[in-house]
């Protein structure tokens, strides 16, 4: 399916991978040369194709941790690393053997699997620790306390908080959003795409109800997403409710059955 946004083309494909172009194709001798960022893209596309990543794999684990830090010098290079190392890792994982996931879900993601720059850690610490700075998961976020935070998590967390990482990190359910290779240069504009796609495919609106069932995700991290106020002004920033409408928020369920290839493709 093509769609014309913003002056852009967005083509997308939910699990046919023939269908699915590459995005962030490069020379395989030359991955060591990379900038974090764009090796943290082809990561991802590749995971996505099901091409090998080995290499990849070994670079991240080798990558001095002061220079990791050094490169991601920007909210924007923070972002498209992180995102793509949580989708990337994810659907590594699930693709090479889905048992853990299946069998408790939380051991999956606060399991430490994940070798990068001298660290090893967790799908949790890079969601919650880096991508959210250190929110505690049981105060919705408004507890967050680097300084008592791992290391990792405490020299990597981004510069600040972004809600659009909910509508990007696919933790391989059916309610979670595609996985794209994020890309520095884009990736302002692919969140935005990505947050106002998600939201046109999860959000219920009955306006002879004045009520509007939104993503849960805006409940369970609510300091990420704010007041009611705050979330009927993201759901307008995207089209879903009329701009002169303040319906009741109600939140729909999350279907935590297990679905590995939904995937997405941005070219611009």
């Amino acid at each position: 399916m093509k769609r014309l946004a913003l002056g852009f083309i967005a083509l997308f494909c939910w699990s046919t991978l023939m269908a699915l172009p590459r995005t962030v194709e490069l020379d395989q001798a030359t991955l060591a040369a990379q900038p974090v960022d764009v090796l943290s893209a082809n990561f991802v596309d590749r995971v996505i194709h099901d091409l090998p990543v080995d290499r990849h794999l070994e670079l991240f684990e080798k990558l001095d941790p002061d220079a990791l830090d050094k490169a991601l010098d920007t909210q924007q290079k923070q972002l498209t690393f992180w995102i793509n190392i949580y989708n990337g890792y994810t659907q590594y994982f699930l693709k090479t053997d889905p048992t853990l996931y299946q069998e408790d879900r939380s051991d999956f993601f606060g399991k430490e699997q994940i070798a990068i720059a001298g660290y090893t850690v967790s799908m949790e610490d890079i969601e919650h620790g880096v991508l959210r700075r250190g929110a505690v998961v049981l105060s919705l976020g408004f507890i967050r306390n680097l300084s008592l935070r791992k290391p990792f998590i405490r020299k990597f967390a981004v510069n600040e908080v972004d809600y659009r990482i909910h509508f990007a990190l696919n933790c391989g359910a059916k309610s979670c959003p595609p996985v794209v290779a994020y890309q520095t240069r884009w990736v302002d504009r692919q969140l935005d795409d990505s947050s106002k796609d998600y939201l046109q495919l999860h959000v219920e609106y009955l306006p002879d109800d004045n009520r509007v069932y939104a993503p849960v995700l805006m409940s369970w991290f609510k300091a990420d997403f704010g007041s009611h106020d705050d979330q009927r002004a993201i759901l307008k920033k995207y089209g879903i409710i009329p701009q002169d409408k303040d319906p009741k928020i109600k939140y729909l369920d999350y279907d935590w059955t297990m679905q590995i290839e939904n995937y997405r493709a941005y070219t611009y």
